[in-house]
């Protein structure tokens, strides 16, 4: 039987995380548990990489521009989505393990260009409390990001791409053979961002 989404799926503002997934999705809720991460993050350690301006992932969800043929749900597409209002990615360093040369230099030069600290007065970084529901969004394969006029790619490998329960923040956690692995926890912040049937707004 065809899934037909709820007038509350298709809102511009879905209520709850169920809303968001048949809304987003274009189907029905496949299931549903409190989430409980791996990890415990620290957010006051969120260490700025950047200003966030395309995010690249693949997700089987209903293209909205296309639901029919290859754009129906139960496709593989790959999608982007530019972030022109200022948004920002964080990384949370949750492994214990130092992070990678690149992930570092990207650190210091938000530090040293003075945007980690302008970003942090606006209040633009990552706040708990960690959400008791996230939707998954899709395979997130790698984010634009910009530091001033310096434009650079982060890549990732085995990281699904995450909508928290507020519908709003995006978080990015490492998942390998059914469960997220020991690795860094990637965050989102920005005034602007939220998801519903449409797909990733700002």
């Amino acid at each position: 039987m065809r899934f037909k989404p709820s007038k509350q799926d298709l809102s511009e503002d879905p209520k709850n995380p169920e809303n968001l997934v048949r809304g987003f999705h274009g189907r029905a809720v496949q299931s549903s548990s409190r989430f409980s991460s791996p990890h415990d993050i620290d957010y006051k350690s969120a260490q700025l990489l950047g200003r966030s301006d395309v995010i690249y992932y693949q997700s089987d969800k209903r293209d909205p521009k296309d639901p029919k043929g290859e754009g129906a749900q139960g496709y593989l597409k790959r999608f982007y989505h530019d972030q022109k209002p200022p948004s920002y990615l964080y990384v949370i360093n949750v492994s214990g393990i130092q992070l990678d040369p690149f992930l570092t230099r990207l650190i210091n030069e938000c530090k040293d260009s003075g945007l980690a600290q302008k970003v942090k007065k606006k209040g633009l970084f990552p706040k708990g409390p960690t959400p008791k529901k996230i939707v998954e969004l899709g395979v997130l394969e790698k984010v634009h990001l910009s530091i001033g006029k310096d434009e650079s790619e982060l890549h990732f490998t085995h990281y699904k791409l995450y909508c928290w329960d507020d519908m709003k923040t995006l978080m990015a956690i490492g998942y390998v053979d059914g469960r997220f692995i020991d690795d860094q926890v990637y965050i989102w912040a920005s005034k602007h961002t939220k998801v519903n049937w449409r797909g990733i707004i700002d």
